[in-house]
């Protein structure tokens, strides 16, 4: 087996394990050794397909078909005619959540469970419909399909802590923190115990040795008191001489002191035309948001000017949806600076974008998970101003319901007014808003 096969048992092994984006990752790597990797592409395409990316599942598949006369793909091609449909089912269905028609959601959305096509999308918002209906052990099982297929999936975790704070699903046990903490604790002891006993030994010898010192310390400043006449005396030339150096080095400077070195400002701040280029050219979209967040407001040349619209263009088609995703897998590795970044990447250029709410909610969230609640409160605010009767409307008041409670009773009260208000059978009615009500 060559090293491209070798990569692709890799990729096919995370797959089947649920990392899927490790599984892709080890896909691209297998087909840029070897095109002719049918398995590979294959892979790839069926990877793209269950995350919703249709064209890009096709793309693998057809480049299989025409490059290697792949039948296999050729298949893939035929049954996928019909995943337009299945897509725009689901477009039809989130319209429906953000209208609070959740039942109408399910059933578009069941609609779509005879296709893999999605499927990681599709069963996540199936398990979010469930959990807004209280069905929560309906929504667990389809929660579960999704971490099968995907573990790192974000949506399917922060669904399954939903259920975990509604008290539906228990808390699941880190045995292995468990003992590692255990172990740090045994450690800390012995460790304390060990000191202890080491500085009752120091303490005894200190006595012995301090009266050894003593008699040392006697004889020494008897010689120091005899050294301290000569030293004044020396140390009182040395104050005279560095007194008259001084003076010199002064006269000195002042006669050869050479002029700042002046700085081509102009050449500091020119455009990187050539380094812009090469960075749309490689797909680059850290490099190129850098560029354009520096260069926006710069007045330009045409041909920059182009180039920066050019950018911008690319950013608003890909890169919002490369930096969200980025922002996502970070908030699933806990590090939640990271994830902040790349949602702050993304926002700007979110307008008109259908992940623009799902990236005001994950800034939010972020900010949360460090408890930076000002930040928090800020984006749910935003959230909530712009997407009034959204998908995370019911979460976003309840969060600010307890943000608020302990900071401005009156205005946690006013969201909990409205969460009433809006959402009269919520599963966040409890005893927090109800109290805050009396």
């Amino acid at each position: 087996m060559d090293k491209s096969g070798k990569i692709y048992v890799k990729a096919m092994n995370k797959y089947n394990d649920g990392y899927i984006d490790k599984a892709l990752a080890l896909c691209e790597k297998s087909i840029s050794l070897s095109i002719t990797n049918a398995a590979a592409l294959n892979l790839k395409g069926i990877l793209y397909y269950l995350k919703g990316d249709l064209e890009n599942a096709k793309k693998m598949w057809n480049i299989n078909y025409k490059r290697n006369n792949d039948e296999v793909s050729k298949k893939y091609l035929k049954d996928s005619i019909n995943d337009r449909e299945k897509l725009q089912l689901y477009v039809n269905a989130l319209e429906l959540i953000k209208q609070l028609n959740i039942s109408g959601a399910l059933q578009i959305l069941k609609q779509c469970e005879n296709s893999h096509f999605n499927f990681i999308n599709v069963n996540n918002h199936i398990s979010l419909c469930y959990i807004k209906q209280g069905e929560y052990d309906k929504a667990l099982q389809y929660i579960n399909e999704v971490l099968k297929v995907d573990k790192k999936n974000a949506q399917a975790i922060m669904n399954k802590k939903t259920l975990i704070e509604y008290g539906s699903l228990k808390r699941e046990i880190n045995y292995k923190k468990i003992v590692v903490v255990t172990a740090s604790i045994f450690l800390a002891i012995t460790l304390i115990v060990f000191g202890k006993t080491f500085m009752y030994n120091v303490k005894n010898l200190s006595i012995t040795g301090m009266k050894k010192i003593q008699s040392g310390i006697t004889l020494i400043k008897k010689k120091d008191n005899e050294e301290t006449k000569e030293l004044v005396k020396t140390e009182s030339q040395k104050s005279e001489e560095i007194k008259k150096n001084t003076e010199v080095s002064k006269r000195n400077t002042s006669k050869n002191e050479e002029k700042p070195i002046a700085y081509n400002t102009q050449e500091m701040t020119k455009f990187p035309r050539e380094q812009f280029k090469q960075s749309i050219n490689n797909n680059n979209m850290e490099q190129i948001i850098e560029y354009v967040d520096k260069w926006k407001n710069v007045d330009l040349e045409m041909n920059d000017k182009l180039l920066m619209v050019k950018g911008e263009e690319i950013i608003k088609s890909s890169g919002v949806v490369y930096f969200y995703e980025k922002g996502v897998s970070y908030i699933n590795s806990k590090n939640f600076i990271e994830a902040q970044k790349y949602f702050l990447y993304a926002l700007p250029y979110s307008k008109d974008n259908y992940l623009e709410e799902h990236i005001i909610y994950m800034l939010a969230l972020s900010y949360k998970s460090i408890s930076d609640f000002q930040n928090a409160v800020k984006y749910y605010e935003i959230s909530l101003n712009q997407f009034p009767s959204g998908s995370y409307t019911e979460e976003v008041l309840y969060n600010l319901i307890l943000i608020e409670k302990d900071v401005d009773i009156n205005k946690a009260k006013a969201y909990a007014e409205k969460l009433v208000k809006q959402f009269p059978h919520s599963q966040y009615n409890n005893t927090i808003v109800k109290k805050i009500l009396e």
